[in-house]
Parts: C-alpha cells; sequence; structure tokens
C-alpha cells in the first residue's frame, strides 16, 4: 500500500492465488504462506517452511509470487515462483535476506 499498490482477494477459495497485487504496469498473482517454526539449526538461525501441499500445484504459469509470513521473524519473505519450489529456508542473513519485507516485485 506504501508502494500505491492495488490488492484484490478472490471471493471464493477456489482460486489457486490468495490476492492479486496491481503495481500500476501488470497484475501480479501471489499465493500467501505463513510459518510459526523456529530455527531448527541454531547456528544458521534459518528456519525451513514449505510451499506447496498435495492439494495444489503451484506453477509459475498459475503463481507469480510467494509472500510467506515468518512468526519467528516478524515479516514476510517473498520471492518470484520458479515453478520448481516445495520449500524454502529463510534467515535474515542467509541468501533470502534481501527478500524480507521487500514487495518490490521485481523480475
Amino acid at each position: 500500500m506504501k508502494r500505491d499498490y492495488q490488492v484484490s482477494m478472490p471471493l471464493m477459495d477456489s482460486s489457486l492465488y490468495d490476492c492479486i497485487v496491481d503495481t500500476g504496469e501488470r497484475l501480479i498473482r501471489v499465493q500467501i504462506k505463513s510459518s510459526s517454526k523456529t530455527p531448527d539449526d541454531v547456528k544458521h538461525n534459518s528456519v525451513h517452511i514449505p510451499l506447496q501441499n498435495n492439494k495444489r500445484n503451484y506453477t509459475k504459469e498459475k503463481i507469480d509470487y510467494f509472500a510467506v509470513f515468518s512468526d519467528f521473524f516478524g515479516g514476510w519473505f517473498v520471492f518470484k515462483n520458479t515453478g520448481k519450489m516445495q520449500s524454502i529456508r529463510v534467515s535474515l542473513t542467509g541468501k533470502h535476506q534481501k527478500n524480507f519485507n521487500n514487495f518490490a516485485f521485481k523480475e
């Protein structure tokens, strides 16, 4: 909202995506996940979060981004869907730190 994005949500739960973000230039389909997991690896302080489930297949043709809220880190990790993502390991110091609370939706 700070970026003047418009966010729309489907009226029914039959859609694969949880919301559509209108950036003013394009429409982005977003699947939202959340996790209350804590680090299983204290040394690296990271959390492993599943993205896929048995009921749905989130292909890159149907879902553009994942937005994952982590209770442990107190914020969002936003990832472009590669179409091959089954899960993601997130931390504030690893390779995905740039994805933390970053809603730029860059290619």
